[in-house]
């Protein structure tokens, strides 16, 4: 009885964190469609595999006229080929996924890829506040308590537009049948 309940309770959890990435990716497309709008080509690092329904949810998030390079990191470590992949399909900016085993937020990878993406100055965006002390341009996200948190270093160095107050914390619910997605493109590592 006991491991029914707690099974039950990882599947209600798993169902509401899938939710929670939507609206995170929700309200981080709608702050980088105001920072950026004429960027539409979003790179993402993650095993594709593990992180389908969250390149899913960015996808539903950034809409139709977007477009997704993922590069498929599954257990090759190498940052620096990363940015070099990403550099090359020249994308407007990176999105962290937070929950990737080896490129989410906080991790040395990441700050190798970020900074390393920086210097042919294409920026980062996450959900976490973390990614902020790793170089992303801003974060929102649950992690921030819906609240945009930019990068101290960069306030006065780069343009940056961020939509209202009230723009950002109001929470969207997602209608699948009826929002268009990006396209995704799925790379490997070289």
């Amino acid at each position: 009885m006991n491991r029914i309940v707690k099974t039950a309770g990882l599947i209600a959890a798993g169902l509401l964190g899938g939710s929670l990435f939507a609206e995170d990716f929700q309200t981080l497309m709608g702050t980088t469609r105001t920072t950026w709008p004429e960027k539409r080509h979003i790179g993402v690092i993650c095993n594709y595999q593990k992180n389908l329904d969250a390149v899913w949810d960015l996808a539903k998030a950034a809409g139709v006229d977007s477009f997704i390079t993922v590069v498929d990191a599954r257990s090759d470590l190498n940052p620096v080929g990363v940015a070099a992949v990403l550099g090359n399909q020249k994308v407007d900016y990176l999105v962290v996924m937070p929950q990737d085993l080896l490129y989410h937020d906080g991790v040395y990878a990441s700050t190798v890829v970020i900074k390393r993406l920086a210097t042919m100055g294409i920026p980062t965006v996450a959900t976490t506040p973390i990614a902020l002390k790793q170089g992303a341009v801003f974060s929102v996200g649950e992690g921030t308590e819906g609240q945009v948190l930019v990068n101290d270093r960069l306030i006065g160095t780069i343009e940056v537009h961020l939509p209202e107050r009230s723009m950002i914390t109001q929470k969207s619910s997602l209608i699948l049948g009826r929002e268009g997605m990006a396209t995704i493109q799925v790379r490997s590592v070289k």
